[in-house]
């Protein structure tokens, strides 16, 4: 059984698809240099280098005979589709796989949506949907700035810029104390000696 936590519309900005790794991943926590994910599979997380490929559902669209279509709103019409019942089990035929997602969307484009475009589309609704995602929802604007925790790529060289002038000014500072001479004790004044009177000369 899902945690509860997955009991609630998910934001398609959090899941992801890695290549080279099945299934789907949920974000749970983005840096600089990488991402922590958990799988919607088995629920084991793993941290991801930045340099990994990966796809955001939010960014992927479907061709139709007009305008294209988010994938998050084909996903969204497919559980409207389904209803409370299980998804349909195509595995393996890919003119069933086909005719399901035509009965969804009949304005798809079949001439460049391939079949291993629409098995991949049913295995992510199937992932989704035993995670109780739906309905998919976009992370607002204001949300979406909320979020954000990490400094933004282009103030990051500032932000370097400046920690290395303080690193130096400090550094400075540092060697000026160090070569400053000190200063020598003033001298006390030395005792007048007493005017020595000179004989007098007589002539």
């Amino acid at each position: 059984m899902a945690p509860l936590e997955y009991f609630r519309a998910m934001i398609i900005q959090e899941i992801i698809a890695i290549a080279g790794k099945p299934g789907l991943y949920r974000i749970l926590v983005t840096n600089r240099s990488n991402l922590v994910v958990e799988s919607m599979l088995d629920r084991k997380r793993l941290s991801i280098p930045g340099t990994s490929r990966i796809s955001s559902l939010a960014d992927i669209t479907m061709y139709t005979t007009e305008e294209d279509v988010l994938l998050m709103d084909v996903l969204n019409r497919i559980n409207e589709h389904v209803g409370s019942n299980d998804a349909p089990l195509v595995k393996g035929d890919a003119q069933a796989t086909r005719d399901f997602v035509d009965e969804v969307i009949p304005e798809l484009d079949n001439e460049r949506v391939y079949n291993s475009d629409l098995k991949k589309l049913v295995q992510w609704f199937t992932i989704l949907k035993d995670n109780n995602a739906f309905p998919l929802e976009q992370e607002s604007a204001e949300e979406e700035q909320t979020s954000e925790t990490e400094i933004p790529a282009d103030d990051a060289p500032k932000a370097e810029e400046k920690k290395k002038a303080t690193k130096k000014s400090t550094a400075k500072k540092s060697a000026t104390n160090k070569a400053a001479p000190k200063k020598a004790a003033p001298k006390k004044a030395a005792p007048k000696k007493a005017a020595t009177k000179k004989a007098a000369t007589k002539k």
